[in-house]
C-alpha cells in the first residue's frame, strides 16, 4: 500500500497506510507486525486546519488534536493531548480546557520542522529536516525526511507527530 515508512538503522518500525482514499484523509499507523497503533484523521469542518490522532478500542478515542496556524513566514501548530475519558472521534473538538503540550513550527515551505515543549518553547524535543545524517528516516514515495529525537523523549509519539505533520502539510498544499 502507498504510505510512509519510518526506519531506524535500516529497520522499519512503523508503516502508515491510507487503506481507503477518503475525503477525511484517514491514515493508519501500524507496527512491524501489521498491528494498528493509531489512526490519523483530518477534521472536515473546523475553524482552524485540524487533525486528530485516534487510538483505543477500534481506533475511535481521540487522544491528540493538532491545530494549525499560518503566518507569512512560517507554519505553526499546537498539539493538545487529552486525558481519560477520551472523547469519541466524532465528538466536537474542544481544546479550550487544555494547554498545548507541544508546539511544532517550520518555515513557510514546511522544511526544517522543530518540535518544542508547548509551554517552554526553549525545550526542543525533536527536529525534522531533509538532512541525511539524522536518526530516523521517514520516506514517502520519492520524498524523505530525517528525524532526530532528543534523549528521554518518546520516539513513537514524536514519530507519529512528524507523520501527522507530513500528511497535514501535504494535504494543505494540495487543497490550497
Amino acid at each position: 500500500s502507498s504510505g510512509i515508512n519510518a526506519e531506524y538503522g535500516g529497520n522499519t518500525f512503523f508503516q502508515v497506510s491510507n487503506p481507503i482514499a477518503t475525503l477525511r484523509s484517514k491514515h493508519v499507523l501500524k507496527d512491524v507486525y501489521g498491528n494498528d497503533i493509531c489512526k490519523i484523521k483530518k477534521k472536515l469542518w473546523a475553524f482552524r486546519y485540524t487533525w486528530h490522532m485516534l487510538a483505543g478500542e477500534n481506533l475511535e478515542e481521540r487522544r491528540v488534536t493538532m491545530a494549525f496556524r499560518h503566518f507569512a513566514l512560517h507554519k505553526k501548530c499546537y498539539v493538545y493531548v487529552y486525558e481519560p475519558p477520551y472523547p469519541h472521534e466524532d465528538a466536537p473538538t474542544e481544546t479550550g480546557h487544555l494547554k498545548p503540550l507541544i508546539m511544532m513550527k517550520s518555515s513557510v515551505f514546511g522544511f526544517d520542522i522543530k518540535i518544542y515543549d508547548g509551554e517552554n518553547q526553549d525545550v526542543l524535543y525533536a527536529h525534522m529536516s531533509k538532512d541525511a545524517f539524522r536518526d530516523i528516516l521517514l520516506s514517502h514515495g520519492d520524498d524523505s525526511y530525517c528525524l532526530t529525537i532528543e534523549p528521554g523523549v518518546d520516539v513513537a509519539f514524536m514519530t507519529a507527530l512528524a507523520l501527522m505533520w507530513d500528511y497535514a502539510i501535504s494535504d494543505m498544499q494540495k487543497n490550497n
